[in-house]
């Protein structure tokens, strides 16, 4: 017997968020890369962007190959949303000008083994100038446990960097992503709850 769930949001009717999806119109192309592994986790967030945002792709894959649509975005107008020695902070005061040039953001969508790997196997990224955030806003995505203090979900590294190129209001992304989360732990007892949201 095949699972009902709805047709929008994939999700089951228990745990349908399609009534906290808001439209937002963002000005930068959002092109988020998804380790497969990534597709099938009903924590994952990226499908909630492409459910709120009204420019936003996902491509899924691991190398070059997969990710060759990378060929047709431009150079000089594209990031990559990766902390890297050579990357520029969104938050500094000095790059606004430069923050205004952007019309394509970059994004990986994995654990950070994952997203490291891509990287290694799809050397197209190393063409496009990297950016990463000085202070990090506070993670709200209790519900995934990561390995590294610096872990934002793919959502919250999107509100973030919108805000902070194009002054995109992330309170609507950051309500969904509550949403995702009450969801999610609804039916847990209350103990294990309690070791997520605490």
């Amino acid at each position: 017997m095949t699972r009902q769930v709805c047709e929008r949001c994939l999700f089951t009717p228990s745990t349908c968020i399609c009534g906290a999806i808001k439209r937002l119109t963002n000005k930068v192309s959002v092109v988020i890369l998804q380790h497969p592994s990534e597709e099938k986790i009903a924590k994952n967030t990226a499908k909630l962007l492409n459910l709120s945002l009204t420019d936003c792709k996902i491509i899924k894959g691991e190398n070059n190959t997969d990710f060759a649509m990378l060929n047709s975005l431009p150079v000089k107008s594209t990031v990559l949303l990766y902390p890297n020695e050579h990357a520029t902070n969104l938050d500094d005061t000095n790059p606004k000008q430069a923050l205004s040039n952007i019309t394509h953001l970059i994004v990986i969508d994995g654990t950070w083994k994952k997203a490291y790997k891509i990287l290694q196997l799809t050397p197209l990224l190393t063409k496009f100038k990297t950016v990463s955030f000085k202070q990090l806003p506070q993670s709200r995505y209790a519900i995934r446990k990561a390995p590294r203090a610096d872990s934002l979900s793919t959502l919250e590294a999107v509100a973030h960097s919108l805000l902070l190129i194009e002054q995109l209001n992330p309170a609507p992304l950051y309500n969904l992503l509550d949403e995702l989360i009450q969801k999610q732990t609804q039916h847990m007892p209350e103990h294990v709850k309690a070791r997520y949201l605490n």
